[in-house]
């Protein structure tokens, strides 16, 4: 049994990194995806199999797309606005993109932008795009204090990649129980 056996040859988890790394705490989503490659790497051919990562400099509308056949899909992004260092927080389908003003207006479409997008923008619009819901979906992030051209990872950023790595393990360690446990579901009813 595999746990791509029922998305068609598609990964049920994905995992979308975002970021410059030649403008400082940008580099915050490659970094940590080059460390998740690396952990892939020394995993069993099933792990593997179950994720697929995608590194890019920024979020556009066609990433909405890399979502179809997924069950749970984790962003990785610098944010220089945040609250907490770093933090994992659930998204949801931006509400206003698809909400109509009034009861007698047409439910307007997600606003799309092709150079750039928010995790909860793509959700809208794949929402809306196939009229079906999104794949779960969380948003892990750092805290970016710098992101000039040519900068390095701050000394701040630097030192937060190890909890930012434990989220992300914790993160997967769930999201891969999560699929093993679909995966045997739909085995154990296709026997039945």
């Amino acid at each position: 049994m595999s746990l791509m056996d029922d998305c068609i040859g598609q990964a049920p988890i994905l995992v979308l990194a975002v970021g410059n790394p030649s403008r400082g705490d940008d580099a915050f989503g490659p970094l940590l995806a080059q460390q998740l490659q690396s952990w892939l790497a020394t995993q069993t051919a099933e792990v593997q199999q179950a994720i697929e990562l995608i590194t890019d400099q920024q979020l556009v509308v066609e990433h909405a797309l890399d979502l179809q056949g997924r069950e749970q899909v984790l962003f990785i992004d610098a944010a220089a606005r945040h609250d907490a260092p770093v933090a994992m927080q659930a998204v949801a389908p931006a509400p206003d993109a698809t909400k109509p003003s009034s009861q007698h207006d047409q439910p307007i479409q997600p606003s799309v932008n092709s150079h750039s997008s928010t995790p909860g923008g793509l959700l809208a619009l794949y929402q809306s795009l196939l009229n079906q819901p999104p794949p779960r979906a969380d948003l892990l992030t750092l805290r970016g204090e710098g992101f000039e051209l040519g900068a390095p990872l701050s000394d701040t950023a630097q030192a937060l990649l190890p909890q930012a790595w434990q989220l992300l393990q914790g993160w997967l360690d769930q999201a891969l129980a999560h699929a093993l446990a679909t995966a045997t579901n739909t085995e154990r009813a296709g026997h039945a």
